[in-house]
């Protein structure tokens, strides 16, 4: 391993998965000095492979560790956010078995534009696990804040946002580090869901000069067991709300204020 000079192995844990990353930094002393004097540079290379990346460093700054600006990161760092995304992965593992595969459409033509025909996967697609990651970050985060600091956080996001943030908020299973039926984490979550509702009608009136529209499981005309706004499926129908798109040969005027088509967080 002493032959193997230090910039090839920089590149090897680059190439990993950071799980890999980090137990690979255990089999040796030699390959844990490397990570730990070059991390910054590793981690440039491992962020592409961490999902929802940037909200997973809000989530970090948000619990003590290094700001998400920062291009700094320490050994400690790269264990929190794995711990992290564990505990994301374990959610979607309880959704998946839960939620999923229940969720039921009445509609073929719907099956055969985002499921190539097929019936709806009993699994969330990958769209779908990006929102779920995101918004579950995003959750976890403000939960960690003070009120004050809650507000801030709502006024740099978008509406569409906001919308996934509470329905992530009304998730049956626990959130982060919360424990099960701690009455404690049950009323920080019932403050959070006040507060984004009322942030949700107040946002909405200011941009469209229209009262709230809701797009819950509840709202829908289709089987969603209490979520909507994740399945890629209702997402037609969710930015013609989102952007207030009442008449489809219109295109809000205001979208880039609500609405992000994007590829890498989606």
């Amino acid at each position: 391993m002493h032959t193997i000079p230090t910039e090839i192995i920089i590149k090897i844990f680059g190439n990993l998965p950071l799980s890999d990353a980090l137990h690979l930094a255990t089999t040796c002393r030699r390959l844990r000095q490397v990570l730990d004097e070059n991390t910054a540079t590793i981690y440039k290379h491992l962020r592409r492979h961490i999902l929802c990346e940037r909200h997973a460093r809000v989530l970090l700054a948000d619990q003590g560790g290094l700001s998400s600006d920062s291009s700094s990161v320490t050994i400690r760092d790269l264990l929190q956010l794995r711990r992290n995304s564990r505990i994301v992965e374990k959610a979607i593992e309880v959704f998946d078995r839960d939620i999923t595969p229940h969720i039921r459409i009445p509609l073929t033509s719907i099956d055969d534009e985002f499921y190539g025909g097929k019936p709806r996967p009993l699994y969330l697609t990958p769209t779908e696990r990006h929102r779920f990651t995101r918004s579950y970050y995003q959750v976890w985060s403000l939960l960690l804040l003070d009120r004050l600091s809650r507000q801030q956080r709502y006024r740099s996001l978008l509406l569409k946002h906001l919308y996934l943030i509470y329905e992530m908020g009304d998730l049956d299973q626990p959130i982060g580090d919360d424990e099960p039926g701690s009455l404690f984490a049950d009323e920080k979550r019932c403050e959070l869901l006040r507060e984004v509702d009322a942030y949700l009608h107040y946002l909405y009136k200011k941009i469209h000069g229209q009262e709230y529209i809701d797009f819950s499981g509840q709202s829908v005309s289709m089987c969603t067991r209490g979520h909507a706004a994740i399945w890629d499926h209702c997402q037609p129908d969710f930015k013609m709300i989102v952007c207030y798109q009442m008449r489809r040969s219109r295109k809000s005027e205001k979208e880039e204020e609500v609405w992000e088509d994007t590829t890498d967080e989606e």
